[in-house]
């Protein structure tokens, strides 16, 4: 059997100030492309994967909701034998995703958000997918006392505590302990989940969960023939049979790919299984309607040359290589390139202060400097040396003058 995996769409999610809608779309249409090449080539897939964080935040535009039901609309109606299979993730709200899921999974769109049916598979073919929503804390709990093998009360009658899981270790434990319990050896058996495996390599456009309780030891796939992961976006091997696709689109600057354009890799995953043997996974690259770059270059060469013509359409962040400050360079640059986000002068702030910092520690050390001045140094540097301040220099050699006298008059 054979399945497309993504994840971590964020539909609705905004780069800087820009909003991203249209270049998910772009990106759901190659996912629809990549079915339907299939297809026509007399290979088609027997399932569709998203595993996790559908939308960037829990309770998304309209605009970004009515993409997604247009996309799963247009998949049923063209693939009429796919599955479609989706957990939410730590961005989703798990209620809102889970609208209508009783009636879509007529339809073969099993969207699973509920933990109760965590051990309860959709079978594809030969195969039994385990759909494993990301686990929220105390979102799922144990019988103190109960054995290894099981995760229900004895019958002696005795009272028994429930004790709330909290970290993402412990749930994560807790959920594929239960899995294992229900699931046939037999089966070509395949995880989907979102969480953060121990080892892998996470971006900075994730909202990431620090500590190592927090991350997930990738032995808990081994029982696993492939596991589907979600939540980092990057593409990457996190255990023996356990990938994540990774975001399809980059969502910082920390995921460009520097000067040649091409950025992080971005990609779906095609998934071939067949019992007994290993996973066939193939990266499939996802082309951007807006390429993620970072350049570096004095603010002239990007102004007044053609050297950087060819990024005009790129979402652009650029380093100023340059030691003196430039005024407003965003607005002056962004009409040539209009989709420029970010514009660092680190160099020329870092010199700006050293320069202010040496001449501060000169003035303090001079004795000759008076105190008044020192003030009326630091006035300037809060109001601008072209503002007027006499009235805070005459209140504050006021305040100065009597506090002398009442020193004066202490001794």
């Amino acid at each position: 059997m054979k399945f497309l995996q993504t994840g971590d769409l964020h539909l609705g999610k905004f780069f800087y100030e820009y909003p991203l809608l249209e270049d998910q779309k772009h990106v759901l249409r190659q996912l629809f492309e990549e079915l339907k090449t299939e297809q026509d080539a007399g290979a088609p897939y027997d399932a569709l994967v998203i595993a996790g964080d559908v939308y960037d935040r829990s309770l998304p535009p309209a605009e970004a909701v009515q993409v997604f039901s247009d996309f799963l609309a247009e998949i049923q109606r063209t693939f009429a034998e796919l599955y479609i299979l989706i957990i939410p993730g730590n961005h989703d709200s798990a209620v809102r995703l889970s609208y209508a899921q009783k009636i879509l999974e007529q339809q073969r769109i099993h969207i699973r958000t509920d933990l109760s049916r965590i051990d309860e598979p959709v079978i594809v073919k030969d195969a039994a997918f385990y759909l494993m929503p990301f686990l929220q804390p105390a979102s799922l709990s144990v019988i103190a006392g109960a054995s290894a093998e099981s995760t229900t009360p004895d019958s002696s009658g005795e009272k028994q505590e429930t004790a709330f899981l909290m970290s993402q270790s412990a749930l994560a434990e807790e959920a594929i302990k239960r899995i294992n319990l229900a699931k046939n050896e037999d089966a070509v058996n395949v995880l989907v989940a979102h969480l953060f495996a121990a080892g892998s390599l996470e971006s900075d456009s994730e909202r990431i969960i620090w500590g190592t309780a927090e991350q997930v030891d990738g032995s808990l796939f081994d029982g696993f023939a492939y596991t589907a992961l979600g939540h980092l976006h990057r593409y990457q091997k996190a255990a023996k049979h356990a990938f994540y696709s990774g975001s399809p689109l980059a969502y910082s600057f920390g995921e460009a790919g520097g000067i040649d354009g091409t950025g992080a890799d971005k990609v779906f995953l095609r998934v071939e299984l067949e019992k007994g043997a290993e996973p066939k996974v193939t990266a499939l690259p996802v082309k951007p309607l807006h390429k993620v770059v970072s350049l570096k270059g004095t603010f002239d060469e990007f102004f007044s040359s053609n050297k950087y013509d060819e990024y005009k359409d790129c979402f652009l962040e650029i380093e100023s290589t340059e030691a003196s400050i430039i005024e407003n360079p965003v607005v002056l640059l962004r009409k040539k390139f209009p989709y420029l986000l970010s514009f660092k002068q680190e160099k020329a702030f870092e010199q700006l202060s050293s320069a202010e910092m040496a001449d501060r520690r000169a003035t303090i050390s001079n004795n000759e400097f008076s105190i008044n001045s020192q003030f009326e140094l630091f006035i300037k540097e809060i109001y601008g040396a072209d503002c007027a301040f006499d009235g805070e220099k005459a209140l504050f050699d006021e305040l100065f003058a009597k506090m002398k006298e009442e020193n004066h008059e202490a001794e």
